[in-house]
């Protein structure tokens, strides 16, 4: 059984050859297709590129700003906490001034009642001594005792 559709050696290369001419165009219109889906994808992500990169210039502006902050704040902790340092000394000098003064005036007053009645300061003093002496013979004994 021999087949009716016998072709010649011409006719197996002419179609070799078409069929060949029909792949480089099948090849061209894929790599076209190829480069123009390429291009769309590259157009629609560009802005998506452009809205990322501006979304990070804005995350560091705010980072920079929080940092600034951040650096103000502690400047101004430190100078209330110097500020707070300050009026403490201050006060504290003031009062040992204050307390300085009255002991001052207490050994002035003491100074003049001695010179105006010396009998009457020396029985004061006689006295407060014993009182004194008394107290504490009395706490070193209470000690002693088992």
């Amino acid at each position: 059984m021999e087949s009716d559709n016998v072709k010649t050696p011409a006719q197996l290369a002419d179609e070799a050859r078409q069929v060949g001419r029909d792949a480089v165009e099948a090849a061209q219109g894929y790599a076209a297709e190829a480069r123009r889906v390429g291009a769309d994808a590259m157009q629609s992500i560009r802005p998506s590129i452009e809205d990322a990169k501006a979304t990070g210039r804005e995350g560091l502006d705010t980072v920079r700003g929080i940092a600034g902050d951040a650096r103000d704040i502690a400047a101004d902790a430190a100078a209330t906490g110097r500020a707070y340092a300050k009026d403490a000394v201050n006060a504290a000098g003031k009062k040992l001034h204050d307390a300085q003064g009255r002991m001052q005036r207490t050994r002035d007053a003491c100074t003049q009642f001695i010179a105006d009645e010396p009998v009457k300061a020396s029985l004061i003093a006689a006295a407060s001594g014993a009182v004194l002496t008394t107290l504490l013979m009395s706490a070193l004994r209470g000690r002693r005792r088992y």
